[in-house]
């Protein structure tokens, strides 16, 4: 585990529709506060005051105020926040194998009185370089803001040799880390956005309800399980099943929600178990809940990897630490 101290820190990690922020004393976080305004805002608002600069500046007054701290010693920025063009400046990734000293030498500290009169410390994140052969371009992948997740694990679990990490999202990352903490590759998918623009822009749209459940139905989750695994049916066909669960009244709204959901997850997963991983190395599943159970359960099944979920407590931390490592190794390198 990451030294306890005293210092105060402000960590930043923003995605393309969400900003967040955490206050930590030492490495314990105290204070959490979020935005619904992620880089897509940036594009969207045509000039003008960054909706982003704004959030970002929302989230740190929030988390301080909440932690009665008056100032912070540091601000650390990952994630989107750093992406070139749509971020609050571009930071270019560092190429894997990539680990806490590769990622402090490309950190770019930069003052934004807009946002902040302490200097703000922008993480990069990591690129996968191409494979050899003339499919080797279709090896490269990139992260940002996943890498300080994976490596607030990783420093966390301390594990004795190699480890990989899946984190279900909008855009789901598969991560693999070497003994000594070092990314090695990625792989993303867009299983998240994948979901909802089949549900809000294609025919089964008329057969979801607007709102969905915070929980998934878990008899339409195994329905959606054993179709996909046992049954062999596509992702396309389970697309439309839900038009025909519609019609013949099988599962109520909030089922299909649950049906469709699961049935993405359900096909990333085995695909992620199958083919992504081509060695025998622990899994580390993160993310929450039905989504979480149901990436360690399909990639159990599918090979023979040791599987097990992140808890929630550290999922909440992961990102927090793996920045906050960053930035102090940024400080040794700097002093």
């Amino acid at each position: 585990m990451i030294e306890v101290s005293s210092v105060w820190t402000v960590a930043l990690d923003g995605g393309t529709t969400n900003t967040r922020a955490r206050l930590l004393k030492g490495d314990q976080v105290v204070a959490t506060a979020r935005r619904s305004v992620g880089v897509r805002d940036t594009v969207l608002s045509g000039g003008g005051v960054s909706p982003l600069a704004l959030a970002v500046r929302e989230v740190i007054a929030e988390v301080l105020a909440r932690g009665d701290c008056p100032q912070p010693d540091r601000i650390i920025a990952a994630g989107m926040l750093g992406a070139p063009d749509v971020g609050l400046t571009g930071v270019p990734h560092v190429i894997a194998p990539a680990g806490i000293d590769e990622l402090a030498r490309g950190a770019i500290s930069k003052v934004m009185p807009e946002i902040s009169p302490i200097p703000i410390l922008f993480i990069p994140g990591v690129r996968t370089p191409p494979g050899d052969g003339p499919d080797g371009w279709a090896e490269v992948d990139v992260m940002r803001g996943e890498e300080c997740e994976t490596l607030g694990v990783w420093l966390t679990l301390k594990p004795q040799g190699r480890l990989a990490f899946v984190w279900p999202g909008s855009h789901t990352k598969y991560v693999e880390v070497d003994e000594t903490g070092r990314i090695t590759s990625s792989a993303t998918t867009l299983a998240g956005e994948l979901t909802m623009a089949v549900a809000r822009h294609t025919l089964i749209a008329g057969s979801l309800p607007e709102e969905w459940p915070a929980e998934l139905d878990p008899q339409a989750v195994a329905m959606a399980q054993r179709l996909v695994l046992e049954k062999h049916v596509t992702l396309m066909r389970m697309a439309f099943l839900v038009r025909v669960a519609a019609l013949t009244q099988v599962l109520s709204p909030a089922q299909r929600v649950a049906f469709w959901i699961a049935a993405v997850a359900v096909e990333d997963a085995m695909h992620l178990g199958l083919h992504t991983v081509t060695e025998t190395i622990d899994i580390r599943v993160g993310g929450r809940g039905s989504i979480r159970s149901i990436y360690c359960d399909v990639i159990r099944q599918v090979s023979n990897h040791e599987v097990e979920a992140i808890n929630d407590e550290l999922n909440e931390r992961a990102s927090a630490l793996g920045a906050l490592a960053v930035a102090e190794r940024w400080e040794q390198l700097n002093r």
